[in-house]
């Protein structure tokens, strides 16, 4: 069932609800089936633009998928509880929710893999600054998705 009350469009209200959150899940295309893998991720919005950040080694499934097709879903949510009532039928569930879909992009120059790095850590520990080893640099992949949509959701008791 659809609830268009639901339905979370200022940009300052998503912002408050996606800063709360440390993980996203990640869709990626698989040829049997959707691969779907929790991460770690950052995020900026610019110019009514959405971009999320998240990183991996440069070998593994998520990054080999993102090279054979770059298109992706992304799905957080939070702020998870149960709402009671006398009846079963009425039970219902809190919680907030944001679904996006977009391009990936593994970028490469040190300068944007440290701003992504940046963007990600920034959102696991704000206020902080970071450096970034040459080993690690050279260990990782930091992947830019631009958003092509994001919805949110959000159901709160009445």
């Amino acid at each position: 069932m659809s609830n268009p009350e639901r339905i979370v469009s200022n940009v300052d209200e998503i912002l408050s609800i996606i800063k709360t959150h440390q993980i996203c899940r990640l869709a990626l295309n698989d040829e049997r089936s959707p691969y779907i893998v929790p991460v770690n991720f950052g995020y900026e919005y610019q110019d009514n633009h959405w971009i999320i950040w998240f990183h991996g080694a440069r070998t593994g499934k998520k990054m080999r998928l993102l090279r054979k097709n770059p298109a992706i879903s992304v799905q957080i949510d939070g702020a998870h509880r149960l709402i009671e009532a006398e009846d079963a039928c009425d039970y219902s569930y809190a919680y907030t929710s944001i679904i996006a879909s977009g391009e990936a992009v593994i970028v490469h120059e040190r300068r944007e893999m440290e701003h992504g790095l940046d963007v990600i850590m920034h959102q696991a520990a704000p206020g902080r600054s970071f450096r970034y080893r040459d080993d690690m640099m050279k260990a990782v992949c930091v992947v830019r998705i631009d958003c092509q949509t994001l919805t949110c959701r959000r159901h709160t008791t009445v």
